[in-house]
């Protein structure tokens, strides 16, 4: 984590980390904020972030992944017990306003957005749900705490409703949505663990059930399941019009574009780790296989890397094929781990 920096605006006492992942990032300046003293990967675990789901699209890239799940946010405040307040929609201009009338009232509002409008990431590439913290504005501006930022980002109103009404998204239109923690947790941290393992677990082993409600899950295959589907598919990415792209792409929702590294999986360790320390059914051999199975994600992030730049077309279907390979492997250890954390839990 950097140093922490703070802007005089109206959330005087907001103090802004750097971090790993935007969602989990964001979590932990509301805790700070709150003084809840949750580091990051407590906040990402208690939310049951690790998850998978694949996409195959008509857009490009064509096919895409992401390693966490939808409901980090959601289930970081449903596990501690903090009643939240989570509204979407509306009109730009109602929207805006109901949103500033909670910065009026000294509260930072989660909100989810696309970088390909926000100016300060001067992207061409669409990508979302990317989770950041509004904590002021003026009369033409929002500033936004950012986990990939050290100093707060101000952006135009308009930039930030384009941003924040994007219809581009691994889980869907972003709808102008918010998040907004209304009191303190109720229930205790190690209950907290426990239910954000048993998510994680859940979304893993019963995507059919856990993903619903949250996204379309006729828009993308879940869970261990999806991971299978896009290990099995990986051998014939070579041959798709976009595989270049394709392939750079899901390398970097490995190892970069926010994901903590190994996909999520060097986010969710450490807080596997600390689960140990409070919970009897998370052990140290639970710790070990987790930090294999963050080994083998990276392996999993080089072989994809390998594929894209190789030159020679042998090379390149090889790489594919180790891709696959490495990525079943990987599925097989989170389903042994999962379930035997599902059933000591």
């Amino acid at each position: 984590m950097s140093d922490r920096t703070v802007r005089p605006g109206m959330l005087e006492e907001f103090a802004h980390d750097t971090g790993a992942h935007c969602g989990s990032t964001s979590l932990h300046d509301v805790a700070t904020f709150a003084s809840w003293n949750l580091p990051e990967p407590l906040c990402f675990g208690i939310g049951g972030g690790l998850g998978f789901g694949y996409f195959e699209r008509e857009s490009s890239p064509s096919r895409q992944f992401v390693g966490r799940t939808p409901w980090l946010e959601t289930a970081f405040f449903d596990h501690l017990g903090v009643a939240v307040d989570d509204e979407r929609g509306g009109d730009a201009d109602a929207a805006l306003a109901h949103l500033q009338s909670y910065l009026d009232a000294g509260r930072p509002v989660v909100v989810f957005v696309d970088i390909y409008h926000l100016p300060y990431f001067d992207s061409d590439v669409h990508f979302s749900p990317h989770v950041v913290v509004a904590i002021d504005y003026d009369e033409d501006t929002i500033s936004l705490a950012d986990s990939e930022f050290e100093t707060v980002q101000t952006v135009t109103q308009e930039a930030f409703d384009a941003a924040w009404s994007s219809g581009h998204g691994f889980f869907g239109a972003l709808d102008r949505r918010i998040l907004v923690a209304r009191d303190d947790p109720s229930r205790d941290r190690t209950a907290a663990m426990r239910d954000g393992i048993q998510a994680a677990a859940d979304g893993l082993l019963h995507p059919e059930t856990a993903y619903a409600g949250f996204v379309d899950v006729d828009d993308g295959t879940f869970g261990l399941e999806g991971m299978r589907e896009m290990g099995r598919a990986l051998p014939e990415w070579r041959e798709l019009a976009d595989a270049e792209w394709c392939t750079r792409f899901a390398y970097q929702n490995v190892e970069k574009r926010g994901t903590g590294g190994a996909a999520f999986r060097g986010l969710f360790r450490p807080f596997l780790e600390t689960a140990s320390e409070h919970l009897e059914g998370v052990t140290d051999g639970d710790v070990a296989e987790m930090r294999g199975i963050e080994s083998d994600w990276h392996d999993v992030g080089q072989t994809l890397k390998r594929a894209g730049l190789a030159d020679d077309p042998g090379d390149a279907q090889a790489a594919y094929e180790d891709a696959s390979a490495a990525l079943l492997g990987v599925a097989d250890r989170e389903e042994a781990l999962f379930s035997t954390l599902t059933e000591r839990l």
